[in-house]
């Protein structure tokens, strides 16, 4: 995921008022599902109980998932299994348990917790029909920052979050990748150190009627980076929610995000860099209340592309006065924009096509497929839809000076080069020039990669991997004036093998929060030391071999050398 970047907020946090209340199970409804929910009191219950079509009545108790008999070992459950999310932790990776619904007692009587800081509480792959509710979730140790999140979703669809309360050290309350019709509804999302809602290429996400509060209150100076985010995808509302006593950058962000929509909220005492950063399309703000916060700008400015004005439910573009006299009222919330987005070229599963110019590389872009590249050069420049196409599974981002193609939810894709020489390139210096979004099983092979400019200063990498996993890179070429040769961002499973990276700027590989990496006869040279970067990253080898430290460099015969770096 790429995250806004930390603003250091000034001045003072104002208090806020009281909290408001929600409640969980009633009596009615206790006696309404007895009988017909499985109920459980214990983690390994619970971990039992999962599967597809399983109503699970938590008891109830404080559920410390750590303190499971089988944490970090086989569950004997197939829906149900323990991922390792650090070099000390592990969380609960519920997958394809089509209508679950865990339902606590009560957002006061049933609490979830994960110790690892750097898990999320709970996390849902390719499962469709979830229900979570009537409970509360979180970390068990004290705020701070962290890098899990709270309920984590993935190629999920139909999922509900309904009379929960989901608080930090998480660093998201509820975070989404690749799912549809989401809905999070009387809920409450606080303490959180970075985002209360999170989005990538999902559609049809609805937060309604929820209290956002206390978000980025972790550290005195730095607050969260944004409260709602939402990248790429069509259908991310906010309505009728109350967002108090939050300190944060952003309020609402949105890029290349239709039909986005901020209605009826009251936003009350918050400390707040920018209020809206909109990019690619509007979003629309509307019978709203604005009091009593701290807001430095109403639109952010400091970006390569300055935000978008938001517009009323009438279409008109908003401006800060707009903003600061409109009234709560209720507003009908819009239909759904009808989006068609070019499908890819029909490929049988695991089977191949071979591409022998730009714009039928990019119409074959899809999951579970190779595409053989067989020319001398593409140029993503040379695309007919260049900066203005876009598909189900690629999209071009704008940048400072140009475009760059991003691949968006291609699992078991493949790209490779039909012969040696096959390059491709892209032409602005501030793009990737292939990024890769919640993408799982991606390799590319064979291929030169790089900008048509030479060597010089810019801000794009080559390769860029955002929320992928099963990543595999061999045999490329990886040369500036991209910044670096690679660049992974909350990752699992990256392999790099018989890779050059040179000539880049910055250095040739740098790792965010990435689990399972290695380097198998690699060279990276012509770069600036360091060479390789490491940030909170785990079981990382260079041939074979373990590497403990953050940042090296590489000899001229492929040995990593540790560096220090102030």
């Amino acid at each position: 995921m790429r995250r806004s970047l930390k603003i250091r907020v000034l001045g003072l946090l104002l208090t806020g008022l009281m909290l408001l209340t929600f409640t969980g199970w009633t009596p009615a409804a206790k006696e309404a599902i007895k009988g017909t929910a499985m109920e459980v009191a214990t983690v390994d219950e619970l971990v039992a109980a999962v599967g597809p079509n399983a109503t699970v009545a938590l008891l109830p108790g404080t559920y410390e998932l750590a303190a499971a008999a089988t944490y970090g070992k086989d569950t004997g459950n197939p829906y149900c299994r323990w991922e390792q999310s650090s070099d000390q932790g592990y969380e609960l990776q519920i997958t394809g348990a089509d209508g679950l619904t865990l339902q606590g007692a009560g957002m006061d009587d049933t609490t979830l917790l994960a110790e690892d800081r750097y898990a999320n509480v709970l996390s849902f792959n390719g499962c469709q029909r979830v229900t979570v509710s009537a409970l509360t979730a979180g970390h068990s140790p004290a705020p701070g920052y962290c890098s899990g999140g709270v309920l984590y979703f993935t190629n999920c669809t139909d999922v509900t979050v309904e009379r929960c309360g989901l608080f930090g050290c998480g660093s998201m309350g509820v975070w989404a990748m690749n799912s549809s019709n989401v809905k999070i509804t009387l809920s409450r999302i606080y303490e959180c150190s970075d985002i209360a809602v999170y989005t990538d290429g999902c559609r049809n996400v609805l937060v309604e009627d929820c209290e956002i509060d206390h978000n980025g209150w972790q550290n005195e100076y730095t607050g969260a980076s944004c409260l709602f985010q939402a990248y790429g995808g069509t259908g991310f509302t906010v309505t009728g929610c109350r967002v108090h006593d939050n300190t944060a950058n952003l309020l609402l962000q949105c890029g290349y995000t239709r039909s986005a929509a901020f209605l009826s909220n009251r936003v009350e005492y918050n400390t707040l860099q920018n209020a809206f950063a909109l990019f690619q399309y509007p979003a629309t703000v509307d019978g709203c209340d604005f009091h009593g916060n701290y807001i430095f700008n109403w639109y952010a400015a400091g970006y390569d592309t300055p935000s978008l004005a938001a517009q009323d439910a009438a279409g008109k573009a908003l401006t800060e006065e707009d903003l600061v006299a409109m009234d709560i009222r209720p507003v009908q919330l819009p239909g759904n924009e009808e989006i068609s987005l070019r499908e890819p070229t029909e490929v049988a599963p695991g089977g191949e096509i071979v591409v022998t110019t730009v714009d039928d590389f990019l119409a074959a872009i899809g999951p579970d497929r190779t595409i053989v590249l067989d020319g001398e050069s593409f140029c993503l420049a040379d695309a007919s839809d260049y900066g203005s196409g876009e598909s189900w599974y690629y999209r071009w981002e704008e940048t400072y000076d140009g475009p760059q193609l991003t691949i968006i939810d291609a699992s078991g894709l493949t790209i490779r080069a039909a012969s040696a020489g096959t390059s491709l390139t892209a032409v602005p210096r501030y793009a990737n020039v292939l990024g890769f979004r919640g993408c799982d099983a991606v390799r590319v092979s064979g291929l030169t990669l790089g900008h048509t400019e030479g060597p010089s200063d810019c801000s794009g990498a080559v390769l860029d991997f955002d929320s992928c996993s099963g990543v595999l890179l061999d045999g490329l070429r990886l040369y500036g004036c991209g910044t670096l040769g690679v660049n992974a961002y909350t990752c699992t499973d990256v392999a790099l093998a018989d890779c050059e990276i040179y000539d880049c700027s910055i250095g040739g590989v740098v790792l965010f929060t990435v689990y399972g990496a290695s380097f198998q006869n690699c060279r990276i040279h012509d770069v600036p030391s360091p060479a390789v970067s490491l940030y909170d990253c785990y079981e990382v080898t260079w041939n074979e071999a373990p590497v403990p430290g953050n940042h090296y460099d590489v000899t001229a015969g492929g040995e990593l050398v540790p560096v220090a770096v102030g």
